[in-house]
């Protein structure tokens, strides 16, 4: 009896709560022949070849392939002993041609000698573009031809085509077919083909007509045709499908057309059975195994080549972290310039320096003033230098209102003559001249930030003024000051600003969303693209594609890292109090927490669409919490306790607490946010290996 290469008893296959794709199909694949699968889209063809290659598994029924069920220990399926072409070109487009054949090459362990010399017989056999051309600069047809090239290169024992042919011509056409033909006679190789072209399968060995998950009919081509009395496989196909919907033959078409070979393949002699598979196993382990160092050097190899040549890519790596880190020192933290304020003066109406000077004097008994309001106002000039002079409050109040001025600043007509007699009478002074002599300030409060600006700045120049004036009277300074006072801070300096506050919590935003931006799309794209499955199905584990990407971003996760401390620390020269070096290793963690929330999103959904709005989503309540935009004590304590636990709140404590207060490692501000870092790290890994084994299912 031949040895039967693929056999499928009773598969039943669903997706959800869906229709069976497959129901209960049995198929027989004989060793060394061409068996042609045709059937319309979405008859479960593609489904049930991913069921042979290992890469899905059935709901029930049973599948045996070469000697043993994909995917179980020793098969070598999924593994070198299969090739396989999907209907997608299934290529990385940055790939050459010959780093395509290489890196399918490697994976199903050949070495470089082997590969170089199947690629030059593929190359004249398939009429394949120049090695050196990039596989997304070629035609469709060039793609599939390189395709095929990649399925074949290791000499599988089973090949599996999914639709082949087209978009080739059709002498290159017939030239697949005579090399098919050549290499199950030859080689004993198997070939499970599927195609649109139905009459181009006169040539298989073998044909199954499948239709809404199940067998139509198994025969040789010429059997077929005179079964069905047609002249044609097209032809044939058709009026199958016409009885089976019809179900005028459906007892015959389901009958005896396989059961006899799969009885006598499962359950005739179960103790042949067992070893043929047990030999077939012991065969796979010496001969097929390729080992987990030559398929991750093959990965890493892949990722290296994608990434430097994916431009747009490598020029986002490099030059965006340059543009944010320069758009934040430029935006943000620096004093408002080109306010207008509205100058309602009742003292002297308009000052002119040259005319209206001030004068302060002083006799044996007192110091008299005069202009003083031109004195403060000439003080705000350097923070103020829009001012606006009106008649009166009511026109001021006019253009505050139709957002032209940011406020009004009115002095009395007796400004520094009540000033005076408050500074000669001080508790005896009238309340009228209390009142005279302090100016008023009328602030469009909408814009909160820039009127308490407006406020601090005004309240120190009116200070400072003020103690120029008493040194010039010969009174002491010290008479201006309030009766509170701020000493040098324990920490930091007196003139930090919003940007000193916001810095840390930038930087590792910023970081983590670099860093979430480049891990997203990747097993995204790759499933799309296909080369996720087909790498599946030559043997590559998940988690060897998984750290190989890990590994290739972490270097760019170190570039982002290198661009930013030099950047923040050596050209913007700001100093850091305590270990840059501390300050840098957290960085890189918040850099390596991004990395990770971009791959648990890139497992966890199927298209890009969806993974940038998780993305998004995901960044924005992060920026809203962590403290970036205003105090984490400004939130209610139950929020406050959740943003402590999210990947860069508690880090950003620590990164202040190093650079502020050179505060080490050994203090719980900072390594409780080492602790978070790392913790979300692991948690997200172990969601992806999780969420990478249920999609696997």
């Amino acid at each position: 009896m031949q040895q039967e290469a693929v056999v499928v008893k009773n598969a039943i296959k669903r997706y959800g709560q869906g229709e069976k794709v497959l129901n209960g199909l049995n198929m027989t694949v004989s060793k060394g022949c061409i068996y042609g699968l045709l059937g319309a889209s979405g008859c479960g063809k593609t489904t049930l070849l991913s069921c042979v290659v290992g890469t899905r598994y059935l709901d029930s029924g049973e599948i045996w392939v070469l000697g043993g069920s994909p995917g179980s220990k020793g098969s070598g399926i999924p593994g070198p002993r299969v090739g396989f072409m999907p209907q997608s070109i299934a290529l990385i487009g940055e790939f050459t041609v010959s780093n395509a054949l290489y890196y399918f090459g490697r994976i199903n362990g050949l070495n470089e000698k082997e590969i170089e010399a199947r690629r030059e017989f593929f190359s004249d056999l398939l009429q394949l573009p120049s090695e050196n051309y990039l596989v997304k600069n070629t035609s469709g047809g060039q793609q599939r031809r390189v395709s095929f090239a990649a399925a074949l290169i290791h000499r599988p024992e089973l090949l599996i085509l999914d639709e082949p042919t087209v978009g080739l011509d059709p002498i290159l056409r017939e030239n697949i077919w005579n090399y098919l033909i050549k290499i199950t006679q030859e080689e004993a190789i198997t070939v499970l083909i599927t195609t649109h072209y139905i009459d181009e399968t006169k040539d298989a060995n073998k044909i199954g007509l499948m239709s809404k998950g199940k067998l139509l009919a198994e025969s040789t081509p010429q059997k077929l045709l005179e079964r069905c009395q047609c002249l044609s496989l097209e032809e044939a196909f058709l009026k199958l499908c016409k009885e089976e919907s019809n179900e005028a033959i459906s007892n015959e078409a389901a009958g005896s057309r396989t059961e006899d070979t799969i009885g006598n393949v499962l359950n005739q002699n179960q103790d042949a059975y067992r070893e043929r598979k047990k030999t077939s196993e012991n065969r796979v382990v010496s001969k097929y195994q390729v080992s987990r160092l030559k398929r991750f050097n093959a990965l890493l190899t892949k990722n290296s080549i994608q990434f430097l040549r994916y431009y747009t890519g490598l020029t986002f790596a490099i030059a965006l972290p340059i543009v944010q880190i320069f758009s934040f020192i430029m935006a943000v933290g620096n004093d408002p310039r080109d306010l207008a304020i509205g100058i309602v003066n009742d003292e002297i109406g308009r000052c002119d320096h040259g005319k209206n000077l001030t004068n302060i004097w002083s006799d044996e008994v007192t110091c008299h003033f005069a202009n003083l309001s031109c004195k403060f106002l000439q003080s705000f000039e350097d923070f103020l230098p829009l001012q606006e002079y009106y008649d009166s409050v009511l026109d001021a109040s006019y253009d505050v209102q139709n957002g032209k001025l940011r406020g009004i600043i009115h002095f009395n007509q007796n400004f520094s003559k009540a000033l005076q007699k408050r500074l000669e009478k001080s508790k005896n002074t009238k309340d009228s001249d209390l009142l005279a002599s302090q100016f008023n300030v009328f602030l469009d409060m909408s814009d909160r930030p820039i009127a308490l600006y407006l406020q601090k700045r005004m309240f120190d120049h009116f200070i400072n003024t003020y103690e120029n004036i008493m040194r010039d009277c010969k009174y002491s300074p010290k008479l201006t000051d309030p009766p509170i006072r701020f000493e040098e801070p324990i920490y930091g300096t007196t003139d930090l600003n919003f940007k000193d506050y916001m810095m840390p919590t930038f930087i590792l935003s910023l970081i983590f969303l670099l860093a979430n931006a480049i891990s997203t799309p990747l097993i995204i794209t790759e499933r799309l693209e296909g080369v996720w499955e087909r790498s599946i199905v030559q043997g590559v584990k998940t988690e060897e594609i998984l750290l190989s990407h890990v590994i290739i971003q972490t270097v760019v996760i170190v570039i982002h890292t290198a661009v930013t401390t030099i950047t923040f620390f050596f050209i913007w020269n700001l100093e850091c109090k305590g270990s840059i070096f501390e300050a840098i290793v957290l960085i890189f963690l918040n850099g390596f927490d991004g990395l990770m929330y971009g791959f648990v999103i890139s497992i966890m959904v199927d298209n890009h669409s969806l993974a940038n709005y998780c993305s998004l989503g995901g960044f924005l309540p992060l920026i809203l919490l962590n403290g970036c935009i205003w105090p984490l004590e400004g939130m209610p304590k139950a929020l406050r306790w959740l943003s402590y636990v999210l990947p860069t709140t508690y880090s950003s404590i620590s990164l202040r607490a190093i650079i502020y207060q050179g505060l080490s490692i050994s203090n719980s501000q900072v390594y409780n946010g080492y602790l978070i870092s790392i913790g979300w790290i692991l948690l997200y890994f172990i969601i992806t290996i999780l969420g990478i084994r249920y999609k696997s299912l």
